[in-house]
């Protein structure tokens, strides 16, 4: 439903997006930044202007780098307790930190 696209001189240098439904949930997922620009401050524009747009949902979901939870906490995500997925690959999803099968 939302999406956020940073150009510079026609490149694409960040971009977010965030699947919703209107009402209940609001999902933000795929936040990129180009190596050249972290650390500029495009990542917190892209999340703060999906957030922006999500504004009215029950909830605002993220799926996010294993390791970037700081980042996103200054937003105020906190880590859920029930989220759960299957995979292609499990056990290299294990291997990276994205899940975890305690």
């Amino acid at each position: 439903m939302f999406k956020c696209f940073v150009y510079e001189n026609a490149k694409l240098v960040a971009v977010g997006r965030a699947l919703a439904d209107g009402a209940d949930c609001s999902y933000i997922c795929d936040i990129a930044v180009s190596p050249s620009h972290q650390g500029t401050g495009l990542g917190k524009q892209v999340v703060s202007n999906l957030m922006e747009m999500s504004c009215g949902h029950k909830k605002i979901i993220l799926y996010a780098v294993p390791g970037k939870e700081p980042f996103y906490r200054k937003f105020g995500f906190l880590r859920m307790k029930t989220a759960m997925a299957v995979f292609d690959n499990q056990k290299q999803q294990v291997e990276k930190g994205y899940l975890s099968e305690a």
